[in-house]
């Protein structure tokens, strides 16, 4: 029931329990309700001071008239008839605008039931009742109106959270008041990527104007936000979309003080357009240009360009107000402002150094998302996962369940009318209720970094502890007798993995060159298959031979076949983790290198619909084949010229040596293979190393046999 009250009356409810405790009454009835409103709500008490009733007066009439009990109650039980007020109150709101009970409605509430304490204290007060409810009807019926706009949209200055605050955006905010007390053209539009805090913005405007911290004009200020999607529901015939929309234009006409706040606003542009019918935005125009409503928009830069840009009547309406991430300063002056408020929700402590890890990981690892809501998020996920490891679950769980058995009895208790039953009750819930606080005040962990690290891996699939990395042991015992000749390669391939992950750098890019048929692709593609979780991409640049083929790594232009069609890096934008070869770079166009070298020079690329692919999350390996037959013996300086871009570009190189006979003679005593001389005489080993050594070992068997 009090989900439909007034932030203020639940604030009244609470300050007549504390009065009746302080009064030593055993019951909270109407004379304490009205005690309360006097004493809370201002414009009330305003009123009544007009017929010389003050707080101080109502009080000291009640004590004179009541008195004081001795023996105190701790349990707040209400009389039926300040029930019955509050019952007669929800339904007299129902007739309401939005159906939210007021302080006005309780008042009138008292005065309709015409007896109890509070009536029986008015009236020897000398106070006219009858002339009382007649003014405040009144003055109420002009408000009774039920307005659309509340039906179908959400009042904010009701649910907002209003300890919640917002750190350096005081120039946007003033950017948005400055736009609504304009005569024309007073429609202000935050656009900004998401996650920049564009709709925190509009919520600590409804701060300003409930704290009185604005402009005379926007003081009675209502800002009501709408989505489209609630205005197309219910609307199945042809007309009735528009006839709702409407009369929701109209409603905002009347009532000046509400503003309008869409966020998505580009969807107004198609909202309500099927089968050839107009669109909200078209409805909207006339309105807007006149300056009769106010209407904040909401939107991101893409869907902007998109989709609102088109309609330039529209577009005209609106003054543009651009909304920029945060820097990393400022991220951090919202997470220290917003600390406290994590802290007591999560009963955790969070050391300012932990701040600091927090906007390290999230600018490295989380390229997709912008501060403050990615940094904000990961604060949010850290302090849960600490909450969750340091909970006594038995304990507490035990208590819970004795409370809600506790809470049953006293219900039966009370319809039973065994309120000296209710009262003992109530003191074994007060007393279980102080061991559970007992509890969490005794588990008040603090978050370290190691709490930070391991939400970190679970953000992003990587590894960051030695203990975890154990893995790379076995793969480096197991590859190394699977892959004869590798245990020189796979040790520097894995001591770069270790150093790069314990370190959280995030990004390896590692060029593994040597003659064809060494085993470096067989190398990675073995060693990706021990990573937990990972999303493995071998791209065989051999199938990348032409200018045209860039459409299949970064997607075809607009305008042509397949542009909405996937291509190959386009899972590097849901999965985190990524493990990426790019095989046999030697056969690429140069387009194509172009682009793999702007990888490893930016970190990304943007595709053919304009998003950033990121790649802070991937490990990077490209193999080249381009080794001089004539360079025996490896002249590293000839190819190192040859590739000088490439090699500044890459962590680290790795060479593989050609094979030679003698690495040959070992392979074949470790293969224990018959006819040891004839093969070290007959096989190719300079030209094909590795590669066909298995094929040919087996047609040398199926001739022998």
């Amino acid at each position: 029931m009090y989900n439909n009250f007034e932030l203020s009356v639940v604030k009244i409810l609470k300050k007549a329990e504390e009065e009746r405790l302080l009064l030593h009454h055993p019951y909270v009835g109407t004379e304490h309700l009205l005690l309360a409103i006097l004493n809370i709500d201002q414009d009330m008490a305003n009123y009544f001071a007009n017929y010389k009733l003050t707080y101080e007066k109502f009080k000291k009439e009640l004590i004179l008239i009541v008195g004081m009990a001795k023996k105190e109650s701790k349990i707040n039980l209400y009389t039926p008839l300040l029930k019955r007020v509050l019952c007669n109150a929800l339904e007299n709101a129902k007739e309401n605008n939005d159906g939210v009970v007021t302080t006005k409605h309780l008042i009138l509430s008292i005065l309709e039931e015409g007896e109890g304490i509070a009536i029986r204290l008015l009236l020897g007060m000398g106070i006219d009742i009858d002339e009382v409810y007649d003014d405040l009807s009144k003055n109420t019926k002009n408000n009774n109106k039920k307005l659309e706009i509340y039906e179908t949209g959400v009042l904010l200055n009701d649910i907002i959270d209003h300890n919640e605050v917002v750190i350096g955006r005081d120039k946007e905010i003033d950017s948005i008041i400055e736009t609504l007390l304009r005569k024309k053209k007073n429609n202000p539009i935050l656009i900004g990527e998401a996650g920049v805090g564009k709709t925190a913005i509009v919520e600590e405007l409804v701060r300003r104007i409930e704290r009185h911290e604005v402009p005379e004009s926007l003081i009675n200020a209502k800002i009501v936000s709408l989505e489209m999607g609630s205005l197309v529901s219910g609307t199945k015939y042809r007309g009735e979309f528009e006839e709702k929309l409407t009369k929701i234009i109209k409603e905002l006409e009347n009532n000046q003080d509400i503003i309008l706040f869409i966020d998505e606003i580009h969807s107004m542009v198609s909202a309500g357009g099927a089968d050839g019918a107009i669109t909200a935005g078209d409805i909207f125009k006339p309105a807007l240009a006149r300056g009769k409503i106010k209407c904040i928009g909401a939107t991101t830069t893409y869907e902007y360009n998109k989709f609102f840009s088109n309609d330039k009547a529209l577009m005209r309406r609106f003054e543009t107000i651009n909304i920029s991430e945060p820097n990393l300063n400022e991220t951090k002056s919202i997470l220290l402002k917003v600390k406290k408020e994590y802290e007591h929700h999560h009963n955790v402590s969070i050391p300012n150094k932990i701040i600091d890890k927090i906007l390290l990981y999230t600018d490295k690892f989380v390229k997709q998302k912008k501060n403050p809501d990615k940094a904000i998020d990961f604060l949010d996920s850290v302090c849960s996962k600490v909450k969750t490891n340091n909970i006594n679950n038995d304990e507490k769980r035990k208590l819970y369940h004795e409370l809600e058995e506790l809470k049953e009895k006293k219900s039966e208790s009370i319809k039973n009318n065994n309120y000296d039953l209710a009262l003992k009750i109530y003191e074994e819930e007060i007393k279980i209720q102080q061991k559970l606080e007992n509890i969490n005040t005794k588990i008040k962990p603090v978050v370290t970094i190691e709490d930070v690290i391991t939400v970190l891996e679970n953000k992003t699939n990587m590894v960051f502890t030695k203990e975890k990395l154990k893995f790379l042991d076995k793969a480096l015992n197991d590859i190394k007798k699977e892959l004869f000749d590798s245990e020189q390669y796979l040790k520097k391939l894995i001591f770069l993995i270790k150093d790069n992950l314990l370190n959280q750098k995030g990004f390896l890019k590692v060029y593994l060159e040597g003659p064809i048929g060494l085993g470096k692709s067989t190398l990675i593609r073995r060693l990706a298959t021990y990573f937990p979780r990972v999303n493995f991409i071998r791209i065989d640049l051999k199938e990348f031979t032409e200018m045209h083929d860039l459409s299949k790594l970064i997607g075809t232009s607009q305008g042509y076949i397949g542009y909405n069609d996937e291509h190959l890096l386009n899972s590097l934008k849901t999965n985190n983790f990524s493990i990426i070869l790019f095989d046999n770079f030697n056969f690429a166009h140069e387009s194509i290198k172009e682009l793999i070298k702007e990888i490893l020079k930016e970190g990304y690329i943007t595709d053919n619909k304009g998003e950033k692919i990121y790649f802070n999350n991937s490990f990077i390996f490209i193999t080249d084949d381009s080794i001089n037959k004539n360079n025996i013996g490896f002249n590293n300086n000839i190819d190192k010229e040859e590739n000088n871009e490439l090699y500044t570009l890459v962590d680290d190189t790795i060479t593989f040596e050609p094979l030679t006979k003698e690495k040959l003679a070992d392979y074949l005593d470790y293969k224990k293979i018959k006819n040891k001389d004839q093969i070290l005489k007959e096989y190719n080993y300079e030209k094909y190393n590795y590669k066909n050594i298995t094929k040919y070992l087996n047609s040398l068997n199926f001739i022998n046999s």
